[in-house]
């Protein structure tokens, strides 16, 4: 494989489209990002949280005014781009530690389970995005890249404010020193300044932040009216990230620093969700993608992963 270059981009190529396919496919209403949000976002009429996710919208939006495409068509290939970006980050992330056999089967096991984020909503422009540049923000703090963390980050503050936790990534992936405390401070002020301009921009508009309650009704299941599938939505975090962290808590001691910073970033996150956020909608979990797998990755392969070439590849 590795005489081959071209290998990796044909299967990671292969993955995108197949999750592509079945992103348009299995959510409801897959017009209506193009046909409805987006334009509503532009125009704020859609009301808060959405009015401050504005990557995804003005991108977009500047593509059809600079283009003779469709919004439809804009809507396909940059979705598509998004799923790209995102696997070819993770893979990247990977190779930091491990073989491009391993890096690979780390892909093909996010491919295989993102469907389980594809539920009770339809496709919200910034999804796939937020598993792009949360893998690219992880892969800048493993590799020390602080300058390139910073434009992600401000990027992805941009489409979401789980971005938040990227500075919690950065914050406990390395040593506690007072240049790493001072560097995330940087790293906080920066996704902050983002966080109040988009209000001050946009205007300030609240919404129902309590969702705990909700959520633990939900832990019931859904009732019969709904079908049977969709009734356990609940449980898919269970199912997408129960095991990975049995896996990591039974082979803790091969769990490098690095990783374990990440997997750290992941527990603030769980618990924001719980309380703020619908855990029947799974697509808010997908940030855990980047934060698990290295300490997945490493509690199977061990603490000297034998990648076969150098263990770095800055």
């Amino acid at each position: 494989m590795m005489n081959r270059p071209w290998t990796i981009p044909l299967l990671l190529g292969t993955l995108v489209v197949a999750s592509g396919f079945a992103d348009f496919r299995i959510r409801q209403s897959p017009e209506y990002a193009y046909s409805e949000y987006i334009p509503r976002v532009i125009d704020r009429s859609y009301g808060a949280p959405a009015i401050y996710r504005v990557l995804v919208p003005y991108a977009n939006t500047w593509i059809v005014s600079k283009t003779a495409w469709s919004p439809a068509v804009v809507w396909h290939l940059t979705r598509l781009s998004w799923f790209a970006l995102a696997y070819v980050a993770i893979y990247a992330l990977m190779r930091t530690w491990f073989s491009s056999a391993a890096a690979l089967g780390s892909v093909c096991s996010v491919a295989a389970t993102l469907p389980l984020t594809y539920t009770n909503s339809w496709a919200h422009p910034d999804s796939i995005p937020e598993l792009a540049l949360f893998s690219l923000g992880c892969l800048c703090i493993v590799r020390e890249l602080d300058a390139w963390f910073a434009l992600v980050l401000v990027v992805a503050a941009l489409n979401r404010e789980t971005s938040a936790f990227l500075v919690a990534a950065y914050a406990f992936a390395r040593s506690p020193t007072w240049s790493h405390a001072w560097r995330t401070g940087v790293a906080a002020a920066i996704w902050l300044a983002i966080f109040v301009g988009l209000r001050l921009w946009r205007g300030v508009e609240h919404y129902d932040y309590w969702q705990l309650t909700r959520n633990l009704e939900f832990m019931k299941l859904l009732p019969p009216a709904y079908d049977v599938y969709k009734r356990f939505y609940a449980w898919f975090l269970v199912i997408l990230a129960g095991p990975a962290y049995v896996v990591v808590a039974l082979n803790w001691r091969a769990v490098p620093g690095p990783a374990r910073g990440l997997l750290a970033a992941s527990i603030p996150m769980l618990i924001t969700a719980l309380l703020f956020s619908s855990i029947i909608e799974t697509r808010i979990f997908i940030p855990l993608y980047p934060l698990l797998l290295p300490a997945v990755m490493f509690a199977l392969l061990g603490p000297k992963p034998n990648t076969g070439e150098p263990s770095r590849v800055a």
